[in-house]
């Protein structure tokens, strides 16, 4: 109902500000590394855990939990896979999919903060996920370099576009992108993001720490972001994951939707 009323104008629109590079907005923001905001995601993704092994087979409830597990099966589909995921916080994604499609990974690496990527290592001693803070050093984990996976991530990098050419440059099978915010026009636009500190990570944690957390945030275009897809590269799937929604940034209306794709490397 909430959103509604706003697609009504019913509810003012907050007023982003916008900057003129990504290092402004950081030096206005929170940013990630905010140790309020990594220990509401270390226990969110703690509880989430032990709900998700608890003895009862999980519900999918969500078109994102439904897409994700869609691509996890069609690649390589006949054999366990090794995983890179940028920004995948403490591991949710890795211990859903153990639980939902249960001997689907071999490994699961994951880049991330080297504060975040401290609190996952600290949530288990599961030898088949492992955290890290640069792509090389992820990738070096994997036995094969099966899937990439970028989920809601690729806004809050410094240069959204380099870093999925960096992903790209790994020669990994298949990238998978996802939740990527992304707007009609062509230039960058740099602002930031303020989120309830309680709205971080996966499902829902009791006496959450109040107050809220920022972050930059970079907003390019689905064109500049398909442009980085490499010549052999194969597109295989677009996803259309959500309708416009306009922001006001800058004193100006932004649409923005967010996006996804499926690539695939050609030999």
């Amino acid at each position: 109902m909430k959103s509604l009323l706003a697609r009504l104008h019913r509810e003012p629109t907050i007023e982003m500000r916008e900057y003129d590079s990504f290092t402004s907005a950081l030096r206005d923001s929170n940013s990630y590394e905010d140790p309020r905001l990594i220990e509401v995601v270390r226990e969110k993704t703690r509880v989430y855990k032990e709900a998700l092994v608890s003895g009862s087979k999980p519900a999918i409830t969500t078109r994102q939990t439904a897409q994700n597990l869609f691509v996890l099966s069609y690649v390589f589909s006949q054999r366990a896979i090794n995983v890179l995921e940028v920004g995948g916080a403490c591991g949710a994604s890795y211990f859903e999919t153990q639980v939902m499609l249960p001997g689907r990974v071999h490994h699961w690496s994951i880049v991330e903060t080297p504060a975040m990527a401290a609190a996952g290592k600290s949530l288990s001693n599961d030898p088949n996920i492992s955290f890290h803070s640069s792509l090389a050093s992820a990738a070096q984990e994997l036995e094969s370099r099966d899937l990439a996976i970028a989920q809601g991530v690729l806004q809050y990098a410094s240069d959204p576009l380099q870093t999925l050419k960096d992903l790209f440059g790994l020669e990994i099978s298949y990238v998978y992108v996802t939740r990527t915010a992304v707007t009609n026009g062509e230039t960058p636009i740099y602002t930031k993001q303020e989120t309830e500190l309680a709205a971080h990570g996966p499902g829902v944690l009791p006496n959450a720490a109040n107050g809220s957390s920022s972050q930059p945030l970079t907003l390019v275009s689905y064109n500049a972001l398909a442009s980085a897809i490499p010549s052999d590269y194969e597109l295989i799937f677009k996803f259309d994951e959500s309708e416009d929604r306009t922001l006001s940034i800058g004193g100006r209306s932004v649409s923005v939707r967010d996006v996804g794709f499926l690539a695939r490397r050609q030999d």
